[in-house]
């Protein structure tokens, strides 16, 4: 790896720096003379260059490191560096503008949820709730749109697992930084250039159910396997998480739905919303503000289908945005709904004797209500 890296550095001497920086946080390279950087949540454009065939020759480097194909017929590479940030390269002519590269860095040492309560994207109370739910092996799904941080979130939720618990995960390139002893990462395979070889994400979800799970992470959800993770969830792998591509809580589970729909799997379309809804149980989004801040926006109860058969949620808690000041930066805050979770029995009886009715209230933290929210009705 030493010697990868010594390459890597060689490689991509130009942002070498902007790898270093841990200010900064994606760097993305529109091609050999366009190349912007991230820093707290904002895009700024550099002056630093590659050549054509430096840069081409930068992304075929990292492929190789991986052992994955990256060529005119397999122009879209999906990987990550040996300190774990993720990259995509798309090559020309798909790119238009030249080579095209995506790296995606981590926070150093991984994020923890008393840096998250600091930085304001949740409070100590909302996080308080999301742990009981994670020792009462609720399943959740962590939801946002391109950036907002859901896996860096993924993998603060996921520190509140026990260590005594045997968790499997299951990515595409491998993000997650889980720090408990019992832990097997699984990572899919694409097919080499002579179409074999492929281990897609539905192969490893079904070996990981033979392999004694007591926590099932999922990186992303993004095709037909959402429907064998209903399944799993379903037949007694409480705990299970994943993240997947929505802005709401009701949209999360539509987008759910669709994908599970892409499972090849005929059912009508009523009994695979019942799914859904019985197997996910709670749904905490994200989103990245204007500011550049990402904050945690719902964490909301999945409910049973209505009579016509329409997905509900109730939102226990929320962010909710007053105001947007002159220099762009968002104010707001995080209240509870007032809304009582219906598995607020369930906490008490487990042990988490705080989750009496005044800790959903928000008049018990001097907060006004949030003027809308879901209530399930």
């Amino acid at each position: 790896m030493d010697i990868f890296l010594e390459s890597l550095k060689s490689f991509l001497s130009p942002i070498w720096k902007y790898v270093d920086d841990e200010r900064i946080s994606e760097i993305l390279i529109n091609g050999p003379d366009d190349i912007w950087v991230e820093m707290k949540g904002r895009l700024y454009k550099t002056k630093t260059t590659f050549t054509p065939d430096g840069l081409l020759a930068a992304a075929r480097n990292m492929a190789q490191y991986v052992g994955r194909p990256l060529s005119e017929e397999r122009p879209r590479l999906d990987a990550r560096l040996p300190d774990g940030s993720r990259i995509h390269v798309v090559l020309p002519p798909i790119a238009r503008c030249g080579t095209v590269v995506s790296i995606r860095k981590f926070f150093p040492g991984g994020l923890t949820i008393e840096q998250m309560v600091k930085f304001g994207s949740i409070t100590t109370e909302c996080a308080r709730f999301i742990e009981a739910c994670v020792l009462n092996k609720e399943n959740i799904v962590v939801s946002g749109g391109t950036g907002s941080g859901k896996t860096t979130l993924l993998n603060v939720i996921s520190s509140f697992i026990p260590n005594d618990e045997r968790i499997i995960t299951i990515e595409d390139s491998a993000e997650l930084q889980l720090s408990q002893d019992h832990l097997v990462p699984l990572e899919s395979r694409p097919a080499n250039d002579k179409g074999k070889g492929e281990v897609n994400m539905r192969d490893l979800l079904h070996s990981s159910l033979r392999l004694r799970p007591d926590r099932i992470v999922i990186g992303e959800v993004r095709g037909g396997e959402a429907f064998d993770l209903l399944q799993a969830m379903n037949t007694g792998h409480g705990g299970s998480m994943c993240t997947t591509h929505a802005n709401t809580p009701k949209e999360t589970l539509a987008r759910l739905e669709s994908l599970a729909l892409l499972s090849g799997v005929e059912l009508p379309l009523v009994a695979v919303r019942s799914q859904v809804a019985a197997a996910i149980h709670v749904v905490v989004s994200c989103a990245r503000f204007s500011d550049g801040t990402r904050k945690i926006t719902h964490v909301s109860e999945v409910l049973p289908l209505n009579e016509k058969g329409e997905y509900r949620v109730q939102d226990i808690f929320v962010y909710n945005q007053t105001a947007r000041l002159e220099d762009g930066k968002i104010v707001g805050y995080h209240v509870p709904t007032g809304v009582r979770p219906t598995i607020q029995r369930k906490l008490l009886a487990n042990g988490f004797t705080d989750m009496v009715d005044d800790f959903f209230n928000p008049a018990s933290y001097g907060l006004e209500p949030a003027p809308y929210f879901e209530t399930g009705k």
